[in-house]
């Protein structure tokens, strides 16, 4: 297989950088060239975003007040077409970047965060790196909603930092056995409600919230697989953003259920974190690794014990 707070919320703080901020010229190592993950947020008001149909996994999960974020990954990011808009990063974005081995490409964070970021030397770039290169702002849009990239952008900062992953990439594969369901619904916070259909013509799913169906530049996004991993969060204790909200993170280690659809079929999992410098991987019952269809995969991260409703 394998988010500032949205909406009216102000722009994450953003302290003075370190003073060395240039990147030495990369150095050749083996492997290929490492994803790109993006910060794009969900507030409604921005809806609908772009560019999340090319991604190849989005993970989406609480920041505060009961709005959600993605992580939007591109293992190779190409083309114009613009993805966005870009916000900031979170706690459980770093658990994301580390396990993929990616580029982050985000807006400002808390400073908890930032000096995570900068302490561990992180791969990232943001709105303002190299003259805002990798993140670009639509004028047309109201700040902070209107950062943007694009695939060749991505590709252009992954390859300024020249990072690199070795890890290998799981076999694509139709999936075997499973509950037949065909619509899912569930709460993935108390105000973002979430449900799928699946069509067999598109042998995808559409993914629907409070405002409608989720769509990607007018067009309905089509997800292939959606997974549902049980993780549980709590408060983080320190300060997220200026208006006081208290920063979440994710006891996103180790290994706890899922609950993965594709296809139109239901299959109990087990996602496994047992090692943080490596993908997120999903195991059967008999313990080896789900071999998912290629294309979007959606992963949720919810309550342990969400139980959806299914038709």
């Amino acid at each position: 297989m394998a988010v500032a707070a949205c909406g009216t919320q102000p722009a994450a703080r953003t302290p003075a950088r370190p003073a060395a901020t240039a990147v030495p010229a990369p150095t050749p190592t083996p492997g290929r060239p490492a994803p790109a993950v993006v910060q794009v947020e969900n507030d409604p008001a921005v809806r609908p975003q772009s560019g999340l149909q090319k991604a190849d996994l989005v993970f989406e999960y609480l920041t505060e007040g009961g709005i959600t974020r993605f992580s939007a990954i591109y293992r190779d990011p190409s083309g114009s077409e613009r993805i966005g808009p870009g916000r900031s990063a979170r706690l459980v974005t770093l658990k994301v970047l580390r396990s993929f081995g990616g580029v982050l490409f985000y807006s400002g964070a808390s400073d908890r965060v930032l000096g995570m970021i900068w302490d561990q030397k992180l791969p990232s770039l943001d709105d303002h790196a190299d003259g805002g290169r990798y993140i670009t702002r639509d004028g047309s849009r109201p700040v902070p909603h209107n950062l943007f990239t694009s695939g060749d952008q991505l590709q252009q900062g992954v390859q300024r930092l020249g990072t690199r992953v070795t890890y290998e990439l799981p076999a694509a594969a139709e999936p075997a056995g499973g509950d037949p369901v065909s619509r899912l619904s569930f709460q993935q916070t108390f105000s973002h409600p979430v449900s799928y259909a699946y069509s067999e013509a598109d042998r995808a799913y559409t993914y629907s919230t409070d405002t409608g169906p989720m769509t990607d530049q007018g067009r309905p996004l089509k997800v292939t697989n959606v997974v549902l991993v049980q993780v549980a969060h709590h408060d983080a204790g320190y300060t997220e953003d200026v208006r006081g909200e208290e920063g979440v993170d994710f006891d996103l280690q180790g290994s706890g259920p899922a609950d993965v659809y594709s296809r139109g079929g239901h299959r109990a999992a087990t996602w496994d974190l047992s090692r943080p410098d490596q993908p997120l991987r999903l195991l059967g019952a008999d313990g080896a690794e789900l071999a998912l269809p290629a294309g979007l995969t959606w992963i949720h991260l919810v309550d342990p014990g969400t139980r959806p409703a299914t038709g």
